[in-house]
Order: structure tokens, then sequence, then C-alpha cells
């Protein structure tokens, strides 16, 4: 692989990587290019590598992350790792992980068609702090009368977004299933919504019409970026039949990066902190 376009986010850190990227690069004769790349080189954490995947996942091209960000669930490398670039692209020593798109298509009250992908997941809710009222329908047949802020559904990887924060299950990503997730469900004595997360198999189709839908202002969202202006009345999803490939250095296990980005978020690294002030503490004590 030696075109590459690098593509990051505007925070200091970030382009101060890049600045070292692009230098480093070109000393190994690397093509640094928009037009036919073969890899994507995205500086920046998890939301800057959800940018880069909506704004270029159509050229079907892998990504390859270095995060600067926070979290860094989907980047590869670390800034201090920069300089195995040149290894790891001009020889392909790399691991590929593969991870699957919804495809989402929306019917505006207006008549309008729109078709967008999410990486992570799609939601639909009201603009208004109301209830949205909706059928659900699961391969074409009725399944619930939901009643609730909206719903959530996820892709296997999307499930530690914001999903996982509604009461969702966390999915391993390389199981064929993805996750509709209800937000604040109302049940009372006249309403029975979904109240729990549901997984389905790879090969299902969700259906989401709008109760008065003109006179209810629904909104769908892929990734946090909301489709359309226009009210939506009906919302189809599936999985896509393309995925998303991520480069990594190493051979990446799911349940190390679950338990490392989910659960403990560095908190290791917060508590040595804390042992330390206390061992300065007690040294200025004696």
């Amino acid at each position: 692989m030696k075109r590459v376009f690098v593509y990051n986010n505007r925070r200091k850190e970030s382009l101060n990587v890049k600045n070292q990227v692009m230098s480093l690069l070109r000393r190994h004769q690397f093509e640094l290019t928009k037009k036919n790349p073969e890899v994507i080189l995205v500086i920046g954490g998890d939301g800057t590598m959800l940018s880069a995947i909506r704004s270029l996942g159509e050229m079907q091209i892998p990504f390859l992350g270095v995060n600067t960000g926070s979290l860094g669930f989907l980047p590869g490398l670390l800034p201090h790792e920069i300089d195995q670039l040149p290894a790891l692209l001009g020889n392909d020593k790399f691991y590929v992980d593969s991870f699957p798109l919804l495809e989402v298509v929306s019917h505006t009250v207006r008549g309008k068609e729109v078709v967008n992908y999410a990486f992570n997941e799609m939601i639909i809710k009201h603009y208004n702090p109301r209830l949205m009222e909706a059928h659900i329908y699961i391969n074409k047949r009725p399944f619930n009368y939901f009643t609730g802020d909206g719903l959530i559904v996820s892709t296997p990887i999307g499930t530690t977004g914001y999903a996982i924060w509604a009461g969702g299950a966390a999915i391993h990503s390389e199981l064929d299933v993805f996750q509709i997730t209800p937000l604040q469900p109302n049940d009372n004595r006249i309403n029975r919504p979904l109240k729990n997360s549901l997984v389905l198999p790879a090969n299902s189709e969700i259906q989401i019409k709008v109760i008065l839908a003109h006179r209810r202002s629904a909104m769908v969202a892929c990734d946090g970026v909301v489709v359309s202006e226009d009210h939506i009345q009906d919302v189809t999803i599936r999985l896509a039949d393309r995925r998303v490939k991520i480069l990594r250095a190493g051979k990446s296990n799911y349940f190390d990066l679950y338990r490392n980005k989910i659960i403990d978020k560095n908190i290791f690294r917060y508590l040595k902190e804390a042992e330390k002030e206390t061992e300065d503490e007690n040294t200025l004590d004696q």
C-alpha cells in the first residue's frame, strides 16, 4: 500500500501528529493523495474515525487510525507508534478487522427517500420532548406498537456506543447480528412497548412507521448525523451488503478492547497516580 490519504481532525495534537506522519511517509516514498488511495490513515479518536467512514466509506478501502482521542476503540496505533507505519503499509504487515454497516432507508412526510449507512447506530426519536409512537415490523410482520422516547438500532461494534448506556447489551463484534434498543419506553396499563434490547439475526429487516407522522416531528440520525431536515414517516433498517475494514498493528482481542476501553477506561493510570500522591504525602509527613 503506497498511496495514502491522511484524514484528521483539527485538534493541536492531531495536527502535530499529522505533520510527523506525512514527513515520515514521504521519506519512505509513499504517495500522499486523495485520488485513488489504497488506505485512509485517520488521525484522531473514535469520532474522527466515524467521520472518515461517513465521508469516505463509499471508496471501500481500509482505514488505519492513529489515536489522538480519549477512548480509541477503533484506531490501531498510538502517536508514539507511528514509526511502524512504513513497515505496516509497505510490507502489508497488518491485521484486518471487518465490520458490518447498517443500511438505513428513510421516507420523509414529503415522499422523499433518503438512503444512509451507519457504522455504529441509527437512532429515531422526536425533535420535541414528547413520546414517540410507532409501529415496529420485523421481516414485514407486525411486532410492537412502541411508545417511548425513541429507538436505537446498532451494529455489533456500535453496541458499545449509545446503546450500552441506554441499557443495551454489548455484542461481540464478530457475531452476525444487530440490536434494537428502546429509549425510555412508556409502559403503563394501556401501552405495552418493547422494554428490553432485542438481538436479531443478520438477515433480519426492521421497519419503523411513525404514527401520525405529519403531526409529529420524528427525526432519524446515523452515527450522530441527522439524515434529513424533513420529518420522517418511516425507516427500514437492515445490514448492508458491504463492510468497513479497519487495519491494526497487531491482532485485536475484542474482550481486551472492551475491558480496557469500556470497563477500565484507563482506571489503572488514575490509581497509580493516586498511589504516587499518597506516597508523596507520606514522605512529606516523615
